[in-house]
């Protein structure tokens, strides 16, 4: 893997731009891009905000006190739809990689699983439902599992492994929200039992002595999206070339990512204080690819709409989208591949020249053909050996 060509772009319409992110891993493009003078190299000046929640990095870009954003990539789709927020129209033409995630329960609700006979190896949620009906029958109060953000893949794919094993997530257990920073010392409060978050904040309870990790989120889908890099729209429309120079900056950071001997750079800027620096120095040993967490090998960055669409149909059966509505449409509508690809030919990067893709049919890598030559890509299992084939357009 080498650094990919730079092109030659338009202007941007703004170069001072102010972004948001949160203390995790995948804040690294936007770290990289920033520390290794990626955005520098295509005219733009960026001032990187962190913040405490995702809540409150969806209302500063709705408000326009941030440009730009990593964000979960459930929030854009969330936000034009008008679920939890304004309707106010969001796009992403980036993915912020895939994987990173994982399903944290508590030392204490381990080992209550293990007394019924469940060893804490067991990766299925089998244990977890025997409990469940045990406390339910004994009159003990149910259990409460957190996730980062009601639209978000971490509360898609925790529900997805609770439903797998029979547990009703909106009826069997409780389901709370807590920002990711805060997870670990809620659960050594006591207030919750277990999370789905994405690293550090799994190694974090680990190191703590107060949970294990017993399923990451590759395990549940093999190279399941996470985050993207979004904006509002009207941002968009107002300043295209300043979005371009942005995607542009972020693919070659992410590409600086996946190359082995840039790990321990890239650790050593995001020990920064201003960045992960109070997460990681918790960690023995802080690893950036925790979690099979890939920024831009199998095409990690390009923003699929088939993942808009799995994500959509995810808030459809937790009943989260109540009126009709053409998910193929705001798929379409949010994610943007055809602006991906704008940049990518000029990058003279091959890239994928479809949409959509199916999932949970490879178990290794397979080749598809892209723009420039073949275009490989990863595994893509469900656990449970589910699939999704969206319908083409």
């Amino acid at each position: 893997m080498t650094l990919l060509h730079s092109p030659t772009l338009d202007a941007p319409e703004k170069s001072d731009l102010t972004l948001g992110f949160l203390p995790l891993m995948d804040c690294a493009p936007l770290v990289i891009a920033k520390e290794k003078g990626f955005f520098s190299e295509v005219g733009l000046n960026v001032q990187l905000s962190r913040e405490g929640s995702w809540a409150s990095i969806r209302d500063k870009v709705m408000l326009g006190l941030l440009d730009g954003a990593q964000m979960l990539a459930g929030i854009p789709l969330a936000s034009t739809l008008g679920l939890g927020s304004p309707r106010i129209p969001m796009v992403t033409a980036f993915s912020i990689g895939l994987n990173g995630n994982a399903i944290t329960l508590s030392r204490e609700l381990l080992a209550e699983i293990d007394e019924l006979g469940h060893h804490p190896s067991d990766s299925s949620a089998a244990g977890l439902k025997q409990l469940i009906a045990y406390r339910q029958a004994s009159g003990r109060p149910k259990i409460t599992l957190a996730m980062v953000y009601t639209y978000s893949a971490h509360s898609y794919l925790l529900r997805y492994w609770l439903s797998a094993a029979g547990i009703d997530p909106d009826n069997d257990i409780n389901l709370t929200v807590v920002p990711p920073p805060q997870m670990a010392v809620t659960m050594k409060k006591g207030l919750i039992d277990g999370y789905c978050a994405g690293e550090p904040w799994n190694s974090v309870a680990q190191e703590m002595g107060i949970g294990s990790p017993v399923i990451s989120g590759y395990q549940i889908w093999n190279n399941c999206p996470d985050k993207v890099f979004a904006v509002l729209e009207s941002w968009h429309d107002a300043h295209p070339a300043t979005h371009q120079a942005l995607i542009c900056a972020l693919i070659q950071a992410s590409n600086w990512l996946d190359m082995p001997q840039n790990s321990e750079e890239a650790l050593n800027i995001l020990l920064g204080h201003a960045y992960l620096g109070p997460a990681l120095s918790m960690l023995s040993h802080p690893q950036l690819k925790q979690g099979n967490r890939l920024f831009f090998r199998y095409a990690a960055s390009y923003p699929w709409r088939s993942h808009a669409l799995w994500f959509l149909e995810q808030m459809q059966h937790s009943q989260q989208l109540k009126e009709e509505t053409d998910l193929q449409q705001v798929a379409c509508q949010v994610y943007r591949p055809d602006l991906y690809r704008s940049v990518a030919s000029k990058m003279k990067l091959s890239h994928p020249t479809i949409d959509f893709k199916p999932e949970g049919f490879h178990d290794n890598e397979w080749v598809l053909q892209g723009s420039a030559g073949a275009v490989t890509m990863g595994s893509d299992l469900f656990f449970n050996g589910g699939t999704f084939e969206p319908n083409r357009l």
